[in-house]
């Protein structure tokens, strides 16, 4: 589980880009300049969206590396986690 853990670290970098891009966005289709500060609403919006973005991306490996991490099954790598938890 600990190669799997490592790609753990996308999430964050998942979640910043989207919020980011988002934010780009949201202030083009407004026609403001993109660094223009938002409002409350804003910021919550976006911060949601965005974190909904990378749980959807990386919530599967998750699934995958506590698997491995299992002390009660035996499973001979990550495809063979993939198949069995697919079955």
């Amino acid at each position: 589980g600990f190669v799997p853990g490592l790609f753990g670290t996308s999430h964050g970098a998942l979640q910043f880009m989207a919020y980011e891009d988002l934010k780009e966005r949201y202030n083009k289709y407004r026609n403001r300049v993109s660094d223009t500060k938002l409002n409350t609403v804003e910021y919550i919006t976006m911060a949601a969206v965005s974190k909904i973005f990378a749980v959807s991306a990386t919530y599967p490996y998750q699934v995958v590396r506590a698997r491995l991490q299992d002390q009660h099954n035996t499973y001979s790598g990550v495809f063979d986690v993939i198949r069995r938890t697919w079955r």
